[in-house]
């Protein structure tokens, strides 16, 4: 297993770059990549008045929304907007076409849910409605049937209003905003970070994971929703830690030691930057969500994902660290290999490149795996890395 660096583009068009998300906008099988942020921080040239001059300028000339065409990487502009706040996004097929669009939240200080509907051809600009502005920051967004009525809902974290929600997607979606009926807050006073729905325990309805909390609806004995389930965050919803004392958390769910159960990871994505301990990245095994601690000494492991990534059957870990210009040179890329029963070997796979938020991704549409990120601040690049499963990785290196 070898992985090869390839960098999409050096000079992107927009600082401090937050969403990445891969999806075949092209529809040649083969995942394009839309990233977004919200611009550069002010630049410190001012004039007589104290006005940021040249940062304002240099921000006029941003673009914060956009996406590259693979294979070759062209990239295309989504909005030619200077002024979004692009933080949490997810696609979601909103119309019920068979069509994915981008939804996005502002980042502190804006309180906008966008909707950018895809056109027929996605290298045309795409249509920008603004669905809610009812909270403020939205780090992460996620769309699934957290409600388990059949029907996927927008699904948010607003860490600044410090609440958890979703919004049902109303019967003609180009109501725009949304009613204020389509709204339920599950929960309030939580800054969280990190969203999954899921159905976690296997019995048939989906759970949501936000934070370090599963969060169930209360349901009576009969099956029904609960109009008091004792315990309840909010009027309707069980919260559950899975564990007490991380902090901002990346998450993902799958199945680590082969026991037919599902675990979860966390990654304390911006510890040490916003913590008082470097970022911590564990398992967690059901029932007694049993810690399994894999390092604890990383900085910002922001990027955190599950795949097979050796061919052996079992599910890697691939966690990778932020650079934010104290950490760029030491910024590591790290799996964890798993050889079965919750057993890990370590590979440190790149050092020197920081990213943010990578996904892993099907590159080819034949089975050949990638992985595709961005650095977060303040030097911006994106870029992709090729793993080779047929070449012999070795600890420590790559």
């Amino acid at each position: 297993m070898h992985f090869s660096h390839e960098l999409i583009d050096g000079a992107p068009p927009c600082g401090r770059l937050f969403l990445c998300e891969p999806c075949d906008l092209t529809e040649n099988d083969r995942p394009d990549l839309i990233v977004g942020g919200f611009g550069s921080e002010t630049l410190p040239i001012v004039n007589r008045s104290g006005l940021p001059i040249v940062g304002r300028f240099f921000r006029r000339l941003e673009k914060n929304l956009f996406w590259y065409e693979n294979p070759g990487w062209e990239r295309h502009v989504i909005s030619p907007r200077s002024d979004l706040n692009i933080l949490g996004g997810t696609m979601a097929d909103v119309t019920d076409d068979g069509r994915l669009g981008l939804i996005v939240g502002e980042a502190i200080g804006g309180h906008n849910i966008y909707w950018f509907e895809q056109p027929a051809d996605p290298r045309e600009r795409w249509s920008e409605r603004v669905i809610a502005s009812d909270f403020e920051k939205y780090h992460d967004l996620t769309f699934g049937d957290v409600d388990n009525d059949g029907d996927p809902e927008l699904v948010g974290t607003s860490q600044q209003s410090e609440v958890l929600f979703y919004y049902d997607v109303p019967a003609d979606p180009y109501d725009v905003p949304w009613p204020d009926e389509c709204l339920t807050v599950i929960d309030r006073d939580v800054s969280l970070e990190g969203l999954e729905v899921v159905d976690l325990d296997g019995d048939g309805n989906n759970e949501l994971i936000a934070g370090t909390n599963i969060y169930r609806q209360a349901r009576d004995k009969g099956g029904t929703i609960a109009a008091d389930g004792g315990s309840v965050a909010a009027e309707r919803w069980i919260r559950e830690p899975i564990a007490t004392g991380w902090d901002w958390t990346r998450v993902a769910v799958g199945d680590l030691d082969d026991d037919g159960e599902l675990e979860v990871v966390f990654a304390e994505g911006d510890s040490p930057l916003l913590g008082d301990h470097m970022g911590r990245v564990a398992w967690f095994d059901p029932p007694d969500w049993e810690p399994h601690v894999l390092r604890d000494d990383l900085y910002c492991p922001h990027t955190l994902q599950l795949a097979d990534l050796d061919g052996n059957g079992y599910l890697d870990i691939y966690v990778a660290e932020m650079g934010l210009d104290t950490n760029d040179a030491s910024a590591k890329h790290l799996v964890f290999r798993n050889t079965g029963g919750g057993e890990f070997l370590e590979h440190v796979v790149e050092t020197g490149v920081p990213t943010h938020e990578a996904k892993i991704v099907d590159i080819d549409g034949e089975g050949t795996s990638a992985v595709l990120g961005k650095s977060y601040e303040p030097n911006v690049h994106v870029d992709a890395w090729y793993i080779d499963q047929d070449t012999p990785t070795t600890n420590g290196g790559d």
